[in-house]
């Protein structure tokens, strides 16, 4: 077959990966994972982060239906949509009414536990796009459209512009500057992947991007280093893929007063989508910002060998950009920002920073999206009381600054009711949440103690490594701390005694904090039970214990 006549669509052939129920890994077709979505218990790619951005990728072609059309297949009120389905939106539009309708078609939908026909009816529609070869092959532009777009000094027959497989693996992230050291194939074996694994990889690379490279599209600006390399993504996880996908199905979201035009990127004109791209206009509606690209991509292939060719394109503001609902936010003087995460950040268990999935901080700390979104649907009763949340973290995080390779991936998670974590308790002094965080707060502060503790054993010592044996002492507690706090927090329920569940908490924590201390007076040399003057180990262990008490009294 020559490479002119040949075809991969991902409607139709196998290239997501995911777990049936028994645990088999399975290889699927887009058409089958939307299908068969509740006998499957979730995406199962090659990184944890690569299965975010396929979820992400699978909510974009929901959101396009399901912001158009009811479960049955018919334009909301107020709506008309041609073959194409493009919409007109008549300028009576009541909102209000158009909400009601799309709560009606997520409450169907759950309660089916399908999606409807319409889904397969709109990726028919649009089957030419999800081609990855071809005219409009998938995230991809024509030689000729790329050679428009970049300086003549770039185009694709001066070799500017490649982007090793070996870099859009995001296993290998290695450059053909700089070798990965630790890298989980062989030399050979770098730039080989199969049209599946490649596909997931091409997508996936668009969202984790670095800033390397020596060409930029035309009039190209501040250069985006991929959307979800600048968020700290929280999703949630449902029982299997069907609910994964219901749960973070945000059909509208906080605050929004009208109607958003769903527009993925396989329904622009390309030529527009670039123009808004180099302007680093925001996203306003969410299937647009679940495929934004950060590359114009041109694959030339030889064989089964591709060569990618690349063009930077602009960053978009993050600044109150609200349209993205699964991140958590910080303030600072120019508005609220996504938080990110550094390497320092590694061993920080998601529980720690509970208040900034929550909002439990006076106000000042914006829920996420997502988190709205849940409390939205339990509030309607669409979720019952006892529904078990479970809040997910998943991404890459930057290492050298320079070029914004990905230095490690980092998943975590956390599982509360969702009477817990959306009590409605008049008595905010005795909203679960804020309990919550109260508990958090002392739970560090119990931590400082221990890692003073270990930090003036260590001077004992007269060790200049003080600070670093302190941190790792109270990075190995932090670790200790984790299961059982997860299954403390997954075991709170509404009509519990809030006073009894904490002090439960309290006689855990302090027996593991005690544990920790013990274990530096056990392994404690003649140096340190000798000590300087007045005081030595056991003193100071003395101390520590009495301060602790009181901290949890």
């Amino acid at each position: 077959m020559t490479m002119k006549n040949r075809h991969f669509n991902l409607i139709t052939e196998p290239w997501i990966k995911v777990l049936d129920e028994n645990y088999q890994e399975l290889t699927v077709s887009m058409e089958e994972v939307l299908k068969n979505a509740r006998h499957y218990r979730q995406l199962a790619g090659e990184m944890r982060s690569q299965d975010l951005v396929i979820l992400r990728l699978l909510l974009a072609v929901l959101l396009s239906v399901y912001q158009r059309v009811n479960a049955d297949g018919e334009p909301y009120e107020g709506l008309t949509m041609d073959d194409r389905w493009q919409v007109t939106v008549d300028p009576d539009l009541d909102f209000e009414d158009l909400i009601e309708e799309m709560q009606e078609t997520w409450q169907t939908l759950y309660e089916g536990g399908e999606f409807s026909q319409a889904v397969f009816d709109y990726l028919k529609a649009y089957e030419d796009r999800f081609d990855f070869f071809g005219e409009h092959a998938f995230y991809q532009v024509g030689r000729e459209f790329y050679d428009a777009h970049v300086p003549a000094k770039k185009w694709i027959k001066t070799g500017n512009g490649k982007v090793a497989v070996k870099e859009i693996n995001r296993r290998v992230s290695e450059s053909n500057n700089s070798a990965a050291i630790f890298s989980p194939r062989s030399n050979g074996f770098k730039n080989r992947l199969s049209l599946d694994e490649f596909v997931r990889w091409v997508i996936t690379y668009q969202n984790y991007t670095g800033v390397s490279g020596k060409t930029s599209v035309n009039g190209m600006n501040d250069v985006s280093k991929g959307w979800l390399y600048s968020i700290s993504p929280v999703y949630v996880k449902g029982a299997n893929l069907f609910e994964t996908l219901m749960l973070n199905l945000t059909l509208f979201q906080d605050d929004q007063e009208k109607y958003r035009y769903p527009k993925p990127v396989w329904e622009w004109n390309l030529e527009i989508y670039i123009d808004h791209r180099v302007e680093g206009l925001v996203p306003d509606n969410l299937p647009e910002l679940y495929t934004v690209l950060s590359r114009i991509t041109y694959i030339e292939w030889n064989g089964d060998y591709p060569t990618t060719i690349q063009g930077k394109l602009s960053r978009f503001d993050e600044v109150n950009a609200f349209i993205e609902p699964m991140t958590t936010w910080r303030l600072d003087k120019k508005g609220y920002k996504p938080r990110t995460k550094q390497l320092s950040d590694l061993r920080i268990a998601m529980w720690r920073n509970f208040g900034d999935y929550v909002g439990t901080n006076d106000g000042e700390t914006r829920v996420p999206g997502i988190v709205w979104w849940l409390n939205y649907l339990t509030d309607k009763g669409f979720l019952t009381q006892e529904t078990n949340i479970n809040l997910s973290s998943a991404g890459m995080i930057v290492g050298d600054e320079k070029s914004q390779m990905p230095a490690a991936e980092f998943f975590d998670d956390f599982t509360i009711r969702a009477d817990v974590l959306f009590d409605p308790d008049p008595l905010v002094a005795q909203r679960w949440p804020r309990r919550i965080e109260e508990v958090i707060e002392l739970t560090k502060k119990v931590g400082e103690t221990l890692h003073y503790f270990a930090k003036e054993v260590a001077e004992l010592r007269d060790s200049n490594g003080s600070g670093s044996f302190a941190n790792r002492i109270s990075a190995e507690f932090y670790d200790q701390l984790n299961e059982p706090f997860l299954g403390w927090l997954a075991s709170l329920r509404n009509d519990q005694d809030r006073d009894e569940k904490i002090m439960e908490w309290k006689k855990t924590l302090y027996s593991l904090v005690m544990q920790a201390a013990k274990k530096l007076v056990q392994e404690s040399s003649p140096t340190e039970m000798r000590g300087k003057d007045s005081t030595n180990i056991f003193t100071l262990y003395n101390a520590t214990q009495l301060k602790i008490r009181k901290q949890l009294s």
